[in-house]
Order: C-alpha cells, then sequence, then structure tokens
C-alpha cells in the first residue's frame, strides 16, 4: 500500500471518512480541486486522476455528486493500478462501474462501489434479517438534514422531482416518476415516523445480483426538513415550481441546515416469498450521517492492515463482514433495532 486518499475529502462525507479513518490509526491524505487539498486533482478528468496517482495507492472516493462523475476514476485506476473504494448512491453510475467489471478484474486491482448506506448497509441489514431469498426489500432515508444537506445532494434530489426515473419492479428495471409515491415508516426515537417519496438509488442494480430471488427493490427519501416535503411534491406537477427550486439550490440548502433535523436514521423492510416481513432501522440524534462512510471505513482499513483479500469489482454484500459494520455502527451511537 502506498497512500490512502480521500478524493472529495474536503467536502462534508470526505471529511468524515478522513476523520474516522484517523481515528482508526490511519495516515490520510485529501485531494481535491480545491488547492487546500493534500493533492490538487479533478475527478472527472482522467490526465489529471493519472497524474496525481500512484500504483498500489487506496483511494475512497467521495466526491459527489455521483449524478455528475464520470467513470473517469476508475478508468485511471484500470491503467495506472490503484485501488478505488467509493461511496456512490447513483444508480446510473452503478451502472457504469458494472459494466466494467471484466477490466477490473483482469487489471487485478480493487474497486468497491458503493460502499455506504446505498449499497453495503443495506446488504448488511438483509443479511443480518436471516431471510436467505428475499422477495422485496424497502428502504426508508431521512437524512440528519441540519448536518448534510450540500448544493450536490440537493440538485441530486431536486433532479428526480417529478421526473422518470428507473426502479426494480416485477424483477427488472421499470421506469417510474420520482417522487410520486410515498410510503411511511415508524424510525425510532428521536427521529420518529416519517413520510419518504419514491427516489432512485443504486440498490436497484446491486441488491438483485447478490439476491436474485428479489422481485422489488426501492428507496423512499424523507427530507426531515419542515415544508420541504410538500414542496417538492407541488413540484411533481408544477415545472415552474420545479425550476425555482433548481435555480435556489443554495437557499434551500442553507434552510436544511438552519431548520432541518439533527436526528436521522435509516430503515429497511425485507420481505420473504412467503409475505413475513422484517422491519429494521438505525437511527442517531447527531452521527446519523457516520453511517453513509462505514463500510469505506472499515473496508479500507482491512486492505491497509492485509485482511482483504478479494480482488476485481467487489459486491456490496463483501465490503465488509456484518458483525464487524454493526459493532463499529453501534461505537458511534447507531444500534440496529428490529422494529416492531
Amino acid at each position: 500500500m502506498s497512500r490512502v486518499i480521500v478524493l472529495g475529502g474536503l467536502g462534508q462525507f470526505g471529511r468524515t471518512a478522513a476523520v474516522q479513518l484517523r481515528s482508526l490509526g490511519i495516515a490520510v491524505q485529501t485531494a481535491s480541486r480545491d488547492l487546500r487539498s493534500d493533492i490538487h486533482v479533478d475527478a472527472n478528468d482522467g490526465a489529471s486522476l493519472r497524474t496525481a496517482f500512484r500504483p498500489n495507492d487506496l483511494v475512497i472516493d467521495a466526491a459527489g455528486p455521483f449524478h455528475g462523475r464520470s467513470a473517469a476514476l476508475v478508468e485511471a485506476a484500470i491503467d495506472v493500478g490503484f485501488d478505488v473504494i467509493d461511496i456512490n448512491d447513483d444508480l446510473r453510475y452503478a451502472k457504469a462501474i458494472l459494466a466494467m467489471q471484466p477490466r477490473i478484474d483482469t487489471a487485478g486491482i480493487r474497486v468497491l462501489s458503493s460502499a455506504s448506506s446505498v449499497s453495503a448497509v443495506a446488504a448488511t441489514i438483509v443479511r443480518q434479517s436471516g431471510i436467505t431469498t428475499p422477495v422485496r426489500v424497502s428502504a426508508f432515508l431521512a437524512p440528519a438534514s441540519r448536518h448534510t444537506a450540500n448544493a450536490g445532494a440537493a440538485r441530486s434530489l431536486i433532479r428526480s422531482v417529478g421526473q422518470p426515473i428507473r426502479v426494480f419492479r416485477d424483477g427488472k428495471l421499470q421506469t417510474a416518476i420520482g417522487w410520486s409515491e410515498s410510503r411511511s415508516f415508524r424510525l425510532p426515537a428521536p427521529a420518529g415516523s416519517i413520510c419518504g417519496r419514491l427516489f432512485e438509488c443504486a440498490d436497484s442494480v446491486y441488491l438483485p445480483r447478490i439476491w436474485p430471488t428479489l422481485r422489488e427493490v426501492a428507496m423512499y427519501v424523507d427530507t426531515n426538513t419542515p415544508g420541504v416535503n410538500s414542496l417538492l411534491r407541488l413540484a411533481t406537477v408544477s415545472p415552474a415550481i420545479r425550476k425555482l427550486l433548481e435555480s435556489q439550490v443554495r437557499l434551500s440548502t442553507w434552510i436544511a441546515r438552519k431548520f432541518g433535523s439533527s436526528a436521522g436514521g435509516i430503515g429497511y423492510e425485507i420481505e420473504d416469498a412467503g409475505g413475513h416481513v422484517a422491519p429494521y432501522a438505525m437511527v442517531s440524534g447527531t452521527n446519523s450521517f457516520v453511517t453513509a462512510v462505514a463500510p469505506a471505513v472499515l473496508a479500507a482499513r482491512s486492505i491497509v492492515e492485509g485482511r482483504f483479500p478479494a480482488r476485481g469489482l467487489v459486491l456490496p454484500d463483501r465490503h465488509v463482514e456484518t458483525n464487524i459494520l454493526l459493532a463499529f455502527l453501534e461505537s458511534k451511537g447507531l444500534s440496529l433495532t428490529a422494529v416492531t
């Protein structure tokens, strides 16, 4: 191992990943377009990436939003010979990485994509449920918006509102309208009940690869900011409101950070062929955002310590052992709860 580098290391999740890695005794450098970073690099520029990174580097990719990213980093990793762990949540990006699997495997590097709440934590919860042949996985996300709201995430959300998205239904990817359907889920205190709206995410391509029995995979998002859910519902039928939101992303981000919730969490429903549903949740009043980087951090530690033999494209259920991830999250105040 040459260096451990957090790409996007000055952003919200990049900073969080760097802090958690350093707390585990791992020396970290940051990389981004920002000149304050240790390494100056553009995540979408292949030449820049090939100059910045060396063989045997380990790059933790937190340079979102992933819906605006090319696959330039993984292309560079194949050519140069470094490993990549990303916290991608975007379905389009996940499909691009899956299409590169033969080349990744041949290169002998490691690529762990979606080592985040989407899709590594989701896979961990399915494993923990004990349901070996799931037919449905529904995820319910209520981010701690006061801590995590940023312009990139806001644009990712707004671009799906009232627009065609893809979800996994009837055993295949199908088109639906983003934010047009709602589902309720009762998260434990301090988060409480949420009403999520339909959102596109990488779970819809990764989880069916891991569990071929799946017939439905979907995510429902509650913005966890007073009034914003209602405004987004209006935007699904009003192009004018949607355009206004797109033009005022930074204002929306400020509102979320000012008035949004400090508590956040994620819930899951895992259903088997007999109709039995196992609901689980993880909630925190302060640290729920750590969930987004925990799988990447723990996978990086395993690689640094020489305990991660797998190479090639590694699917999210193999990023980190279930007991290790759950113990780490519990140490951060995020215990897994079976919801009754």
